[in-house]
């Protein structure tokens, strides 16, 4: 399979920050997968072998009023499991980790031929990956969920919350190996809320509990989509932009993504600059190597760049300029870290 993966988001924001010293960035990193899927997966196949949830006179759906408390259990979602694994698929397609990802749209642990918990025997997953040309089944073994609807009496107006939970059970069968790569049980909750002059009125633009339930599960897919395959997120970074005549001039540079010749004029400052204005010009080198996706670079920049605003001290550094410093040098080390993660995930090997 061809895994292909792009440090930095080519998407970059420049955001000025008024009269201040510094400017941001907005950065698009890829962040590591929880679990080590090896290389030679290229397609997967995602099945619901979940037994069918059946909610309990205990009371699935709670309801917290403030004068009194019960439960309902007469709300059922019976494609529940089906739901979770179609958003599970569907995140993975857009995420392009795996060449191909297979849903199939049928439960196999049925309430009048399964049993709970039914692990998938290897004679199914070899069929399975035979019939998809893949070569791992990704099993959804367990789910159940639940809601609490909570009303609080502040007085003057009504503050109403509803809490929607999954629990969701994972297992990965590598058809290379017939072994299970991984299990992992996974927690979701979200939720909504709002306020009232009345009861009624706190509630009454709160999801129904089917609706709510149907977005929980698609939280969940969501959820574990970024537990087995590398996910963007967004992160800022700051960079200097004054205390030297050139800053002016590689901020411009910057701006217009050419991050090269922004690099060259902050080196400049850093060889011809004093103490405060080496500090700064490290600080921005580390970034155009972070940008250009050099972290080993970018990190021994970042290590130079703290120990200049360290060794400078006095009143011409800000405290908030020694942390930047120092917390910048720490997300760099962690990003080179991750980066040995995503090698691995992405078959890289140096």
């Amino acid at each position: 399979m061809n895994r292909i993966k792009k440090w930095i988001f080519p998407g970059l924001f420049l955001l000025m920050s008024g009269c201040v010293s510094y400017s941001s960035i907005e950065l698009d990193v890829l962040k590591p997968a929880e679990v080590v899927v090896p290389v030679e997966i290229a397609s997967v196949v995602v099945v619901d072998n979940a037994y069918p949830f059946q909610p309990g006179d205990s009371g699935v759906h709670k309801i917290k009023l403030p004068s009194r408390e019960y439960s309902i259990d007469s709300v059922l979602v019976e494609d529940f499991g089906l739901r979770i694994i179609q958003s599970l698929g569907e995140s993975l397609e857009t995420k392009s980790f795996f060449d191909s990802v297979y849903v199939v749209k049928q439960s196999f642990n049925t309430l009048e031929e399964g049993k709970p918990l039914a692990l998938l025997s290897p004679v199914v997953v070899d069929s399975l990956c035979d019939f998809y040309n893949a070569q791992a089944v990704i099993e959804l073994g367990h789910f159940d969920y639940g809601t609490l609807i909570n009303v609080m009496d502040f007085g003057d107006q009504f503050f109403a919350t509803l809490d929607a939970r999954v629990s969701a059970y994972w297992r990965i069968h590598n058809n290379f190996s017939d072994e299970v790569l991984d299990v992992h049980l996974q927690r979701d909750t979200i939720f909504w809320e709002n306020t009232g002059i009345t009861l009624g009125g706190s509630v009454e633009k709160l999801p129904l509990i089917r609706d709510a339930l149907n977005e929980a599960a698609a939280y969940s897919g969501l959820q574990y989509s970024e537990y087995i395959s590398p996910t963007w997120q967004k992160t800022r970074r700051f960079f200097f932009k004054k205390g030297h005549p050139l800053f002016y001039d590689a901020s411009v540079q910057a701006g217009i993504g050419d991050w090269d010749e922004a690099g060259r004029i902050w080196y400049r400052i850093y060889e011809t600059g004093t103490g405060k204005q080496k500090a700064r010009a490290a600080y921005n080198l580390a970034l155009s190597q972070e940008v250009k996706g050099d972290f080993d670079e970018a990190t021994s920049w970042a290590y130079r760049a703290m120990e200049l605003f360290e060794e400078t001290g006095g009143i011409s550094f800000s405290d908030y300029e020694k942390e930047m410093a120092k917390n910048y040098y720490i997300q760099l080390a962690q990003r080179l870290q991750e980066k040995k993660k995503l090698d691995k995930q992405f078959g890289v090997y140096e």
